[in-house]
């Protein structure tokens, strides 16, 4: 990650995503229009033509889902971890649900930047920055009012690949320690065949970008290892979502799931 400077992978799903905005749900009180002004602030330089994030319509459909299912339900708090330039506060927002945006400081305060730039002030948004590497993430909640007895959707969009394993252990054990019962883990990783089955591609290109930006993916997730880490965490899959084919890489594919606490004896 480059250090003090804003997410460049993080601005890079957001210039994608605008082209989304109208395909979406919503709340009846959410903006739309602020969540698709922010996106399309980004620079399009961004958008570079077979180099889509991966499966970027896929997981947006399964975690817009999942929100739209966690505020029907009276779920009030949501919690994006690794958030960057995410809109879902602004495009469900306006209601009781309480936000919490957890990413790099950089990246949060060009992010609040940005809306203000644009006149944009989202309601009941907290955002808390910390380095996932170093800091305690589940003190960092307790510190901002987040509740361990109400349930929470914890939200992890294309993250885990770019946290050491180790790190996406303690991460998914800490939100584990903060989940109230009814509470919701959806996150999405990029699934790669065992070595030497693996097609080379434009998905190549993308690796040698990121590295480039500072921000090179730090784990690879086989079949059935996510699924692993979460059980060891104390997670139990309740939905999934897999595409047929990473469209940077076809061997490959994205896998997007959601998970509930496993109830302690």
């Amino acid at each position: 990650m480059r250090q003090g400077k804003p997410s460049l992978t993080a601005r890079w799903i957001a210039a994608h995503r605008a082209d989304l905005a109208g395909t979406r749900p919503s709340t009846p009180t959410g903006d739309t229009e602020a969540e698709r002004r922010l996106y399309q602030g980004m620079n399009r330089f961004f958008v570079l033509p077979g180099l889509n994030p991966t499966g970027m319509a896929e997981r947006t459909r399964f975690i817009d889902a999942e929100v739209a299912r966690a505020i029907g339900r009276g779920i009030a708090q949501v919690v994006i971890v690794g958030a960057g330039y995410d809109g879902r506060a602004l495009r469900f927002g306006g209601g009781a649900v309480r936000w919490i945006e957890v990413d790099f400081p950089a990246t949060q305060a060009d992010k609040q930047a940005r809306l203000a730039a644009l006149g944009v002030t989202p309601g009941r948004v907290t955002y808390v920055g910390l380095d996932l590497m170093t800091d305690d993430l589940g003190a960092a909640l307790g510190a901002v009012g987040h509740s361990v007895w109400e349930p929470s959707l914890f939200i992890c969009e294309g993250l885990l690949a770019y946290l050491p394993l180790e790190v996406c252990a303690t991460l998914c054990d800490s939100l584990r320690d903060r989940a109230a019962p009814g509470s919701v883990l959806t996150l999405n990783v990029r699934v790669v065949p065992p070595a030497g089955t693996r097609k080379l591609g434009v998905g190549g290109l993308a690796e040698v970008i990121l590295r480039v930006m500072g921000e090179e993916r730090q784990v690879v997730f086989h079949p059935g290892d996510i699924e692993k880490l979460l059980v060891v965490t104390g997670w139990s899959v309740v939905r999934r979502d897999a595409s047929a084919r990473n469209r940077m890489d076809g061997s490959s594919h994205l896998l997007v799931l959601a998970a509930e606490p496993v109830k302690s004896p």
